[in-house]
């Protein structure tokens, strides 16, 4: 191995030509259909799974809720989904495919995810457990890292510490 090899600066580059992959992917779906890639994993999951709130949507599509919000009120106006209130509880909304919806979903290409498992499937059975332990390692370390502290939420007026700058101790510099 080289003395300047950097396993770190491997992994960090193959993270980004996937990130960089899967943009240059949905980029040529959305010219193709004038669908995004979220928009169409959005669809896909609804297609197999209707009438989903927009918290499972999102839990299901690994986003934000309100991302997922954002997603559907552009699908709406396109007419692609639709919402309505759920018949278990009439507080909650779902949504689901559109006649339109199923129509644009059956003309798409094949989302980026379906070229991945083409390609994965030709991998040895032993090499794809040994890449998803790795890539669920990746994950991991990124929740855990990447985002950084989670701030507790606090009600009320913050404490009096919280709101004053802190003084200094000691002699001021001369």
């Amino acid at each position: 191995m080289p003395a300047d090899h950097n396993p770190l600066a491997d992994v960090n580059a193959s993270l980004r030509q996937l990130m960089q992959l899967a943009q240059t992917r949905s980029k040529k779906i959305r010219k193709e259909t004038g669908i995004t890639g979220p928009q169409l994993l959005a669809m896909k999951t609804l297609a197999d799974s209707p009438d989903l709130s927009i918290s499972e949507l999102a839990r299901r599509i690994y986003l934000h809720p309100a991302t997922v919000v954002g997603i559907v009120d552009r699908l709406e106006a396109q007419a692609l989904v639709e919402r309505k209130p759920s018949k278990k509880d009439r507080r909650q909304v779902n949504v689901k495919l559109t006649r339109t919806g199923k129509a644009a979903l059956r003309k798409t290409p094949g989302a980026a995810q379906a070229s991945v498992l083409a390609g994965l499937e030709t991998l040895p059975e032993k090499k794809l457990e040994r890449l998803a332990v790795s890539l669920a390692k990746i994950v991991r370390v990124l929740e855990t890292y990447a985002k950084g502290p989670v701030p507790k939420r606090r009600r009320g007026r913050p404490r009096k510490e919280e709101s004053m700058p802190k003084k200094r101790r000691g002699r001021k510099p001369a």
